[in-house]
This record gives structure tokens, C-alpha cells and sequence, in this order.
């Protein structure tokens, strides 16, 4: 059976309802939505969602991506997107999956393996959109089929989960994600502005602030700041 098939059946067995689904493995939610909606503002976190039916558009800066079977969006910091489900039935629903990213589990992975070089996209946002390569949808496939064996995710979930950020950095797509991982970078150094600004979303903002929380200066943060969210 080929592996988005799988994936179908075992999203749809978990997630048999509208909606968003929360499972037994910490980060990891499942959607189900049979209608196509109008476009709807959303915030994003770090996380990889994988569509294995339906279709979404997913629009940042003035730029649409479109989401279809077999793709995958990647998002590499906190940030505000527009979305629209655009092709979606109760007899054929959008079905999604989308895991939360542990940043530390990211720098492990950096710091103790000598990773394939992937081509960059040239993408310079903290969003990317591609296909999943197919060892990414079996690593997909074998952490959903540990929600048949929960007995089992105590002990098997993290790893899978790693194997599930390998190969999304081996892709050009995770060049943007390695950056973000990487301390001292110039991209690290946004996202922990980025952060800051979420937790502290009630104080007042002074720019001089927020660049000695990213440690460069405030010219060089709004240029940055840009690039990854405009």
C-alpha cells in the first residue's frame, strides 16, 4: 500500500471527526475539515504538517503556497499566516497531521551528526512549503502507527520523532530551520526576538529593548525580522 494511503486511513481512524485532535504523543494533533472556507487569519508555531488529502492555501507577505497530498509546511518560528482550506468534502476531507518542533531536539541533531548537505530552497522566511521525500511520510506513518500501541510511545515516539527532523532538515526546505537552530546566527538570534515579543505581548515595545534581546542592532533586526516574515 503506498505510504499516503497509509496515512490516510490512520489519520482518518484518529481523527474521525471535524476538527482539530490532540494524541497520546505530546505535540502531535491530526485535522479533519470537509468544507473549503474563506480565508482566515492564523498563528503558527514552530511545527511540521504533513497533507495527505485535500488542499490549502497558505498565504504570508503577499506570497500563496499551496498544500496538497504529499506536501509539507514547514515553519521554523512563531508567526502569523493568512489560511484557506480550498478543496475539502465530507467524502473526501482535508486530512493533515501536524508535530510541534522541540528546538533542542533540532541543535542535538546538528550537533552530533554530520548531516547530507541538501541545495538551499533560496527561501529566506521562516516558512517553507515542499513535497515530502518518502522517507519522510514512512517516518510519519510509523509515529502515527504507534497511537495503535500506546503501551509503546513512552519509548519509541522520541525517536521516531528525530528521525522525523532528520529528514526534514536534509531537505532544501529545512536549510531555514537549521539557521534558526543555530546559535549566534543571525536567524537564532530573530527568533529568540520573536519569542520574547510572544511572552511579553502585554508590555509596552521599545525597539531597543527587543534588539538587546536579539543582540544586534535595531536596523539589522527589522531587516531581519522581514525577511523571515514578510
Amino acid at each position: 500500500m503506498e505510504v499516503r494511503t497509509e496515512l490516510v486511513s490512520r489519520i482518518a481512524a484518529h481523527a474521525p471527526s471535524v476538527g482539530e485532535h490532540s494524541t497520546a504523543i505530546a505535540g502531535l494533533v491530526l485535522f479533519r475539515r470537509t468544507q473549503a472556507t474563506a480565508c482566515y487569519r492564523a498563528a503558527v508555531e514552530p511545527s511540521l504538517t504533513v497533507f495527505v488529502q485535500g488542499k490549502k492555501r497558505i498565504s504570508l507577505g503577499g506570497t500563496a503556497y499551496l498544500c496538497g497530498p504529499s506536501s509539507f509546511f514547514l515553519s521554523s518560528i512563531d508567526v502569523p499566516i493568512e489560511s484557506q482550506i480550498v478543496e475539502a468534502s465530507e467524502e473526501v476531507p482535508l486530512l493533515s497531521m501536524l508535530l510541534r518542533l522541540d528546538m533542542s531536539i533540532v541543535r542535538e541533531i546538528l550537533n552530533r551528526e554530520e548531516l547530507p548537505g541538501a541545495e538551499t530552497s533560496g527561501q529566506q522566511r521562516g516558512i517553507a512549503i515542499g513535497q515530502a521525500p518518502a522517507g519522510l511520510l514512512n517516518a510519519c506513518s510509523r509515529l502515527m502507527e504507534l497511537l495503535d500501541t500506546p503501551e509503546d510511545i513512552p519509548f519509541l515516539s522520541h525517536l521516531v520523532q528525530r528521525e522525523i527532523i532528520y529528514h526534514i532538515l536534509k531537505t532544501p526546505q529545512g536549510a531555514r530551520l537549521r539557521t534558526i537552530a543555530t546559535t549566534g546566527d543571525l536567524g537564532n538570534r530573530t527568533a529568540r526576538a520573536i519569542t520574547w515579543l510572544k511572552d511579553n505581548y502585554a508590555k509596552r515595545l521599545h525597539m531597543e529593548e527587543l534588539a538587546g534581546v536579539a543582540r544586534m542592532g535595531v536596523s539589522t533586526l527589522h531587516h531581519q525580522f522581514r525577511a523571515l516574515t514578510a
